[in-house]
């Protein structure tokens, strides 16, 4: 199962203000009338529940949501851009592949998050008109989308998760108790990848997870570890289970257990239901080892054969009993919510002197307004020093000890600083 990939997402550039001068017949000063461009598209991630890998982005990793449309005369604003919506599977937690931040954790149908803003859309002439300048003869470009690189890491949600040592009859339960149909051998790590079952019980189902078996040091990435142990963290249920032929069950069990705590201690208290495997090909001996890890963990221990459909229909009933009971738990609790990455504000703005003559201003508003503006454009360059002049930025540069002539950097655009 393809379950962990970078991608790059973008939002659509903003489009174009208009520069535009009202022109109707008797009517000789109309003024500015150009509109303002649409916002570009933005990016989500979507939660459904009919995919099940991130195979579709082996092939394709850039997306791109379409660009606004530009604005037009007689004040007309210009299309936003559509938003793109990509589907990914249930479970999915999305990570800023950069910084490490968690963006989302999509654990339910429906759920979306927006990963990627569109670019502003730029504003006509009409809005730069002032008592002072009644016809602007410039406008604003759109800005650019924002681009973000994510990854992607699909965690199993499953109801049931099955622990058990490589070759502990996983696999076999499953395609007893589903319609799943794992690889099943004689020799252990058959299963290489999570594979999931649905299973019906009563007028209810559940699903149930067949994890690749762990070994001895899994918690540290030994084997197939942390491949297996970041879909056991996302189970409502844990079923153990323990081969009835083992000379030492519960050395088998405190193997498992101990790297499944090592890994995170907080599995320790998910639910656990144990049972020894098969039971038909020494009766006696599977009793006997239900019995040892009855008395090892002071909890029941079941007796279950593939061959016995109804030792596995009681467990599967039982089974579902309790993932009815831990769902409840979940319903009641809520989503948890996610920590915030993006900052609250942003109208805020800095500056740093970078060296004797270099000067750079941070701040979205700030520096988006200029990014924006063109300043070849006539008289563009004197509305960016208004704005600046307005806003406070000019008055925090000359204490940070500008000169004219000064370069002072906004995001992507320079300017020669003058007075």
């Amino acid at each position: 199962m393809f379950d962990r990939i970078a991608i790059q997402v973008s939002g659509g550039a903003g489009g174009h203000g208009l520069t535009s001068l009202h022109r109707e017949k008797f009517v000789p000063k109309g003024g500015p009338d150009g509109g303002d461009g649409g916002r570009g598209g933005r990016v989500f991630l979507r939660a459904v529940d009919d995919v099940y890998t991130l195979e579709q982005y082996r092939a394709k990793k850039k997306f791109r949501a379409p660009n606004g449309g530009n604005g037009g005369p007689g004040l007309r604003h210009g299309a936003n851009g559509e938003e793109l919506h990509l589907d990914v599977p249930v479970g999915t937690v999305v990570t800023d592949n950069e910084s490490g931040d968690l963006i989302a954790d999509l654990t339910r149908t429906g759920e979306e998050a927006l990963v990627a803003h569109g670019g502003r859309g730029g504003w006509g002439n009409k809005r730069f008109a002032s008592s002072t300048n009644q016809a602007p003869n410039f406008s604003q470009s759109g800005h650019v989308g924002e681009t973000v690189q994510l990854m992607l890491e699909l965690r199993l949600l499953a109801d049931v998760g099955l622990l058990g040592l490589p070759n502990a009859g996983k696999s076999t339960f499953l395609a007893t108790v589903s319609n799943a149909k794992p690889k099943i051998a004689d020799y252990p790590f058959t299963t290489l990848e999570p594979m999931l079952g649905v299973i019906n019980s009563g007028f209810g189902r559940f699903t149930l997870a067949d994890l690749p078996g762990l070994i001895e040091g899994a918690s540290e990435g030994y084997g197939l570890g942390f491949e297996f142990l970041k879909h056991v963290r996302r189970c409502r249920v844990l079923l153990h289970v323990v081969d009835s032929t083992s000379p030492d069950p519960v050395t088998d069990y405190e193997l498992i257990e101990g790297e499944v705590r090592a890994y995170d201690p907080a599995l320790e208290s998910t639910v656990r239901v144990i049972a020894v495997t098969k039971s038909d090909i020494d009766p006696e001996k599977a009793a006997e080892s239900a019995r040892l890890l009855s008395e090892h963990t002071g909890a029941a221990v079941r007796v279950i054969s593939a061959l016995d459909d109804e030792s596995c229909l009681k467990l599967t009933d039982e089974l579902y009993q309790l993932v009815l009971i831990e769902r409840a738990k979940a319903d009641e609790a809520g989503p948890v919510d996610l920590p915030i990455i993006r900052p609250e504000s942003r109208e805020r703005f800095t500056v740093e002197k970078l060296d004797e003559n270099r000067f750079a201003v941070e701040g979205h508003r700030v520096v988006t307004f200029v990014e924006m503006m063109d300043t070849d454009m006539e008289g563009s360059r004197a509305e960016v020093y208004r704005r600046l002049e307005r806003w406070g930025v000019a008055k925090s540069l000359r204490r940070a000890g500008v000169k004219v002539g000064d370069a002072v950097v906004f995001g992507e655009v320079t300017l020669t600083w003058e007075d």
